[in-house]
């Protein structure tokens, strides 16, 4: 059966075939948790330099030529 001595050997390779999968989807959602958390990190920082650049126009004194 699918080129296995025994139906051991079969469960071993399927069990390793799982494992892999699962460590590679932990992988995957722990990339894809960092690259969003570093998108909000970023917006959040542009929010707030946008925020004081607008509290800095508003409070700036006008310029007398």
């Amino acid at each position: 059966m699918f080129g296995f001595s025994d139906f051991a050997e079969y469960r071993r390779n399927e069990q390793d075939l799982n494992r892999r999968a699962e460590q590679s989807r932990v992988a995957r959602e722990r990339k894809e948790n960092a690259r969003r958390k570093a998108t909000e990190q970023r917006t959040a920082e542009r929010t707030a330099e946008r925020t004081r650049q607008a509290d800095a126009a508003r409070t700036a004194r006008p310029r007398v030529a």
